[in-house]
């Protein structure tokens, strides 16, 4: 496997844990995945750092909350993109679809994730939303 292969595939597979544990409603595995600071950037909101894995754990209890109150119950993630900056750091995109309980669609989106090597496993830094008609890096047309 090439060092560009390696990094897209160590970028994927810590994207997919993450993914699979916010699924889960499961924080604290959702949290080892995420670096601290971590910075979100979303539309015109104002951009939003966690400072500490205090702050990190906060944030997505807020998050998972917040979305659960609207009626979420799971989300599909299909990563579309994947673009290796350096053996250590890679640019992921993916779709990310939200249903209820019932089923039904309560919002989809992109989303362009920064995720590094770190020990014991990689990391998500950040995370940016990417607003149609823009295609983000790679620039994989949207579904």
């Amino acid at each position: 496997m090439s060092d560009a292969e390696t990094v897209s595939h160590e970028a994927e597979t810590c994207y997919t844990a993450y993914a699979n544990h916010f699924n889960a409603k499961d924080i604290a595995g959702v949290c080892r995945y995420i670096a601290a600071p971590y910075v979100m950037i979303i539309g015109a909101h104002p951009t939003m750092i966690s400072h500490t894995a205090e702050d990190v754990r906060k944030q997505f209890d807020g998050a998972l909350a917040g979305m659960v109150s609207r009626g979420w119950a799971r989300s599909d993630f299909k990563v579309v993109n994947v673009t290796p900056l350096s053996k250590d750091h890679a640019l992921l995109v993916s779709d990310i679809v939200r249903y209820k309980a019932d089923g039904s669609v309560l919002e989809t989106g992109r989303y362009c994730y920064s995720i590094h090597r770190a020990e014991p496993n990689w990391q998500i830094t950040g995370v940016t939303d990417v607003e149609a008609p823009f295609t983000g890096p790679g620039n994989v047309p949207r579904t």
